[in-house]
């Protein structure tokens, strides 16, 4: 079981007084908690989510200060509750729609689930958004904390991570920290402080290099690039490797590419094969008909196999 990763009470850092309100109206057939739940970063630091209240609370850094924000989900649109005043509601907005996927249209793939009886959860449960970081340099890091490791020991390291780097809020929880943030540690203290092991080297690397504009995130996920493009642009970031440049596609919306890696190989061939050896030719094959959603279906199986064993003892509370 996944450990819990901090002593306070989860429903800790309520605002206690909303200062501002943003609401953002929620595309057609958008659904909240499969969205907060596609996959395990609702249960990495910053993160705090309520099931039993359906809110996911956050700090964020905004301007170099750390804010605290509960989200929720009421008729229609995506509230946003921010216990500051003078914020950049902009920044803020465009921040939030990153991280429910609300500009990306999931209706075709719902379509394509409703015809596989093995998918049709995915459209009556209204999967298909992946909650993400609210930027590319937090899932990037989270990306890299998942590779060679247990989940246990991911969750443990993003926590450790935040809790040193990062600027706490008013309500005392430490928001994800800026490059600058984690740059300003030496690649041996992360190592030691946040037990990222070889990883510290990556991600203080990737956080010096945008710090310095050595790296531009902007220019590496440039939008105008085929999916082929960008994933060659995510695999130049330090630590990320095929998995890690498939799943950042996958959150930028873009689905028609399957990295074949060691996990995707063992999970077609213990899925589908019994175990046995198959070509990759034959493996991709399997998901040729979901065309430029193939990642998601692949995806939707892999995350519905492994769900249950990522919750924490008690996820009433999360």
């Amino acid at each position: 079981m996944v450990r819990q990763r901090s002593a306070k009470p989860l429903f800790a850092g309520s605002i206690p007084a909303v200062a501002s309100n943003v609401r953002i109206a929620a595309p057609a057939g958008f659904t909240f908690q499969p969205t907060v739940e596609s996959h395990g970063w609702y249960l990495l630091a910053p993160f705090r989510w309520s099931r039993q209240e359906r809110v996911l609370r956050r700090p964020e850094l905004l301007d170099g200060t750390a804010v605290d924000l509960e989200i929720r989900f009421r008729r229609g649109s995506v509230d946003v509750a921010v216990a500051s005043k003078g914020i950049d509601t902009a920044r803020l907005h465009e921040r939030i729609v990153r991280m429910l996927q609300l500009d990306v249209d999931t209706a075709e793939f719902a379509e394509l689930a409703k015809a596989s009886s093995a998918h049709a959860w995915v459209a009556e449960a209204g999967f298909g958004r992946l909650l993400c970081g609210t930027t590319l340099f937090e899932d990037v890091v989270k990306i890299i904390a998942t590779t060679n490791t247990t989940w246990r020991q991911t969750v443990r390291m993003v926590d450790l991570l935040v809790e040193k780097c990062g600027v706490r809020s008013k309500a005392g929880f430490a928001a994800f920290p800026s490059p600058v943030g984690v740059a300003r540690f030496s690649v041996d203290e992360l190592q030691r402080d946040c037990r990222l092991g070889y990883r510290a080297k990556s991600i203080h690397q990737l956080a010096e290099g945008i710090a310095s504009g050595a790296i531009d995130l902007t220019q590496i996920s440039d939008a105008s690039q085929s999916t082929e493009g960008l994933f060659r642009s995510y695999r130049t970031l330090p630590g990320v490797g095929p998995y890690g440049a498939a799943h950042l596609l996958a959150m930028d919306g873009h689905h028609d590419f399957i990295a074949v890696d060691s996990e995707f190989r063992r999970f077609v061939r213990e899925t589908y094969h019994r175990g046995r050896k198959v070509s990759d030719a034959a493996m991709l094959r399997r998901y040729s008909k979901w065309g430029r959603w193939k990642y998601l279906a692949y995806w939707s199986e892999l995350w519905k196999s492994v769900a249950e064993r990522l919750q924490p003892e008690s996820m009433g509370d999360k």
